[in-house]
């Protein structure tokens, strides 16, 4: 495709500061977004500053102008719990709050905390509120504890139930491996958990079944690995499962998480993400964005390395691949643009054929993956990831 093709389809975007009162470049976003009421919008690395930026203006732009009510992350479900009622006017410090309720380290940066406070300010000034959503189980897919814990807190107390929050508190010692591996709980453990979701649907309490669900798919990651079978992820599984449930509460939301679990077309791993296990019912009510970059240092969470270099990819700085979809994007003139997936002839990507995939470069074919793209020229860690300087804004 001639670097003319490529330039044609880009439609610019003027900044990628939340705080622009200059909505006017976002109208290809708009367009893209139509009436649809779940906008998946994927981020091709986590932890950093441009993509959580982007991910901040979009939001505000969709609650401001579309009526979108909800912010959903790729996050552990019961822990958000907490982090809603801070946006919603509730007690305690931001920083802590997020550091210790949003899962995966997402919340110890300092972009998350200026969504944060954005919408509990816009929270405190609109009828029209704005909430925040865990979508993920608890316990960074390794202890049911928080899960069990907010179930216990919203039903009828039974004999017996600080002893199962004890038992069923894993700490830090069990996980899943990589590769998905199984790890053995606890005995009696997974039927513990199994009778209080149980318990939690005889109360008629929605979140606290939701909670309790959290925790009986870590048990069943725990026990039977994160693939148990060809073309099954729990964890995406357990996702849509969550996404599903709020729809029933919020009309329009915005879900942040990382490309590979919202696109539509198979993982890297083969098996079926978010996009894929919700378009057959949502249809033309669901949109996904995915994310593309350009050169910079790609975060890499390593919680074994030492603080300041837990979240810098040894490979350093990433350049995207010729064949990529993020080298074919890099070459636009504008270092922020969108394109249209559904707009083009299919000819006009086929040069594309991988994603960068935080530091990896996923296979597929970006038309079959996302509705739309949106391209970065350059990235950063975000603030409070690592020891690393502030950069300029964009």
């Amino acid at each position: 495709m001639s670097t003319a093709s490529i330039q044609e389809a880009a439609e610019p975007l003027r900044t990628l500061d939340p705080a622009s009162a200059d909505d006017s470049d976002l109208d290809a976003v708009r367009r893209v977004v139509g009436d649809a009421r779940v906008v998946c919008l994927g981020e091709s690395a986590h932890f950093t500053s441009e993509l959580t930026r982007l991910r901040d203006r979009l939001l505000r732009f969709l609650v401001r102008e579309l009526g979108f009510s909800a912010f959903v992350l790729e996050s552990g479900l019961p822990e958000g719990l907490m982090v809603d009622d801070w946006v919603r006017g509730g007690r305690g410090d931001l920083a802590e709050i997020a550091r210790r309720e949003i899962t995966y380290d997402f919340g110890r940066c300092a972009e998350m905390h200026a969504q944060l406070q954005w919408m509990r300010e816009w929270n405190s000034t609109h009828e029209h509120q704005v909430g925040f959503y865990g979508m993920d189980v608890p316990g960074w897919c390794g202890n049911p504890a928080a899960g069990v814990a907010a179930c216990l807190e919203r039903i009828p107390s039974q004999p017996g139930d600080r002893e199962l929050l004890a038992r069923v508190d894993l700490g830090g010692s069990m996980s899943p491996s990589p590769e998905g591996d199984a790890v053995a709980v606890p005995t009696g453990l997974s039927e513990g958990v199994a009778a209080l979701v149980t318990r939690a649907r005889a109360a008629n309490d929605d979140i606290a079944v939701q909670c309790a669900r959290g925790a009986q798919y870590v048990c069943d990651v725990l026990n039977n690995g994160l693939y148990p079978e060809t073309g099954r992820n729990l964890r995406n599984e357990a996702m849509t499962e969550n996404l599903r449930w709020l729809l029933q509460r919020e009309h329009k939301v915005l879900v942040g998480g990382h490309n590979v679990h919202l696109q539509r077309a198979p993982s890297f791993d083969g098996t079926a993400p978010i996009g894929a296990l919700l378009t057959p019912e949502l249809g033309s009510d669901l949109v996904l964005i995915g994310t593309t970059r350009g050169a910079g240092i790609v975060p890499n969470l390593d919680r074994d390395a030492q603080p300041s270099r837990r979240f810098a990819t040894p490979a350093g700085e990433f350049s995207p691949p010729p064949h990529s979809l993020d080298a074919l994007l890099d070459s636009v003139d504008h270092p922020h643009h969108l394109v249209d997936l559904r707009r083009r002839q299919p000819q006009a990507l086929a040069a594309a054929t991988a994603m960068s995939g935080q530091t990896t470069l996923i296979d597929l074919d970006p038309r079959q993956a996302f509705d739309a793209i949106i391209h970065v020229r350059h990235i950063h860690p975000a603030h409070g990831t690592t020891d690393l300087p502030p950069q300029a804004e964009s």
